[in-house]
């Protein structure tokens, strides 16, 4: 099935304590893309809602938002890689198809891909959940500002960093983890409530409205340059840094939270629960299991490896 989705998805387009290795550095940690998928789960149609519950098990997307990172460590899924960000050059910050994602291996490009075949009816039932997960986590990953960042430094992960006097990070774990759990102080619910109480409907009208992947590339972008700009030279930061850039990020993952149910909605919009090809997928709660790691997989040529942003 793995195979056959990756083919699916690649025809036509081709706060951590302690060192934060870059490795084991993803797009918004656990809690970001909890938080994101928890403000979509609320705004889903029932329509999309059924679809969800038929491909997933439940409507949970805050689980099932993380599983794209869970199986970063099973090489068979390496082709999937360079699919959670986008390179673009330090001279310029808006994204270009040809240059910066020429065989459509980025995230720019994965998220429409795989949106086209989790709707797609006629696909197997578990190629269509596998995709549903794959775009899920995406959006979260390209309103992270440095997964639109260069590729000298894996988008800021080769940047080393001192946070709050002693925790030794790097610049995108930073921006991933490290702001929002000292933030957060371990309830990510409660933030995600408060975050949610915060998106009037005029601002969630304003963000759905821009439902194209180049343009959230090109808003990360931008927010990217400023986070260079204003990292201190000593590469230090603490409460003033946070003070000045929690409003940046709670932004984007009210953003991300919004666009990714408007996503969800809009692709399921014409489908109806029942009607894909095979068995509901039983309930999940986004581990990788043996069901997962014992599908066969071709592990396709090209471009493939690449940063584990």
């Amino acid at each position: 099935m793995c195979g056959s989705l990756h083919s699916a998805v690649h025809v036509g387009v081709g706060w951590l304590a302690g060192l934060c290795v870059a490795s084991s550095c993803f797009a918004w940690g656990e809690d970001g893309h909890r938080i994101v998928g928890a403000l979509a789960a609320e705004r889903l149609s029932p329509e999309a809602r059924a679809v969800v519950i038929e491909l997933l098990g439940n409507d949970d997307l805050a689980t099932a938002g993380l599983w794209a990172d869970q199986i970063r460590g099973d090489a068979s899924w390496d082709w999937a890689k360079p699919l959670h960000y986008v390179n673009l050059p330090r001279d310029g910050s808006v994204f270009d198809a040809a240059r910066d994602c020429p065989e459509g291996q980025c995230v720019v490009a994965a998220i429409p891909r795989f949106f086209a075949v989790a709707s797609d009816d006629s696909r197997p039932m578990a190629e269509r959940r596998d995709a549903l997960r794959f775009a899920i986590h995406f959006i979260g990953d390209l309103h992270q500002p440095l997964h639109a960042g260069y590729k000298d430094d894996l988008g800021g992960n080769r940047i080393q960093v001192t946070a709050f006097g002693d925790t030794r990070t790097n610049l995108h774990a930073l921006w991933d983890s490290v702001l929002i759990r000292d933030r957060i102080a371990g309830d990510w619910q409660a933030y995600a409530q408060l975050l949610r109480s915060a998106i009037t409907p005029a601002l969630a009208a304003e963000w759905a409205s821009q439902s194209d992947s180049a343009a959230w590339a090109n808003e990360s972008a931008a927010i990217t340059k400023t986070i260079y700009a204003e990292l201190p030279a000593d590469a230090k930061v603490g409460a003033e840094y946070a003070k000045s850039n929690m409003p940046t990020i709670e932004r984007r993952l009210s953003m991300a939270g919004v666009r990714l149910a408007h996503a969800i909605n809009r692709a399921f919009k014409n489908s109806s629960a029942g009607s894909g090809n095979g068995t509901p997928a039983p309930k999940q709660d986004g581990q990788v299991g043996a069901a997962d790691r014992a599908i066969p997989v071709e592990v396709p040529g090209g471009r493939v490896g690449g940063s584990p942003r």
